[in-house]
């Protein structure tokens, strides 16, 4: 039994870092993070059109294409912490997420590089896309709506950021 231990433990320390980004590159990692944060925190706040493919989301908004109750940012937190409790090593390390709120709810999620990813922004989108990562602020269209929706989220007030203390906004 000892043996046993010591053998996976051996080979979990031995386990292979993720790994590293090419340069001007995100790491697949991260990418892959990115993109199912994103969906997790769309699936449990009931955004894109998760509720009408039959995912009942943690918030409660009154029903299926209802949208009669406002969620509150502490039922919005609470959900959302539900939803990343486990699988996202690197939230808060390599990536945050943003969830801008209006007076009714939530509205979207974006996920921000910070650290070796500062620069690369993902944003939810409908369930049969991919929510792939884009570089913030090149020429392409994406690009620069990306730039354009952090600059929003990081100047509302009532962004809520994930994890709570970190957050990814451009130098004023």
């Amino acid at each position: 039994m000892t043996a046993a231990i010591f053998l996976v433990a051996a080979t979990l320390a031995a386990a292979p870092a993720p790994a590293p980004a090419t340069p001007g590159k995100l790491a697949p990692e991260v990418s892959k993070q990115m993109m199912a944060s994103i969906i997790a925190t769309s699936k449990a706040l009931g955004l894109e059109s998760w509720p009408m493919r039959n995912v009942k989301p943690c918030v409660d908004r009154g029903g299926q294409g209802i949208q009669a109750k406002d969620v509150t940012p502490e039922e919005t937190r609470k959900c959302t912490d539900e939803a990343l409790a486990t699988g996202f090593p690197e939230l808060g390390k390599s990536f945050v997420l943003a969830v801008p709120m209006t007076s009714i709810g939530p509205v979207t999620v974006l996920a921000l590089g910070i650290g070796d990813s500062t620069g690369w922004a993902a944003y939810s989108c409908d369930p049969e896309r991919k929510c792939l990562p884009v570089k913030i602020g090149g020429e392409a269209k994406w690009s620069k709506r990306m730039a354009e929706r952090q600059a929003k989220a990081c100047s509302e007030s009532t962004t809520l950021w994930f994890p709570a203390d970190k957050k990814s906004c451009p130098a004023p």
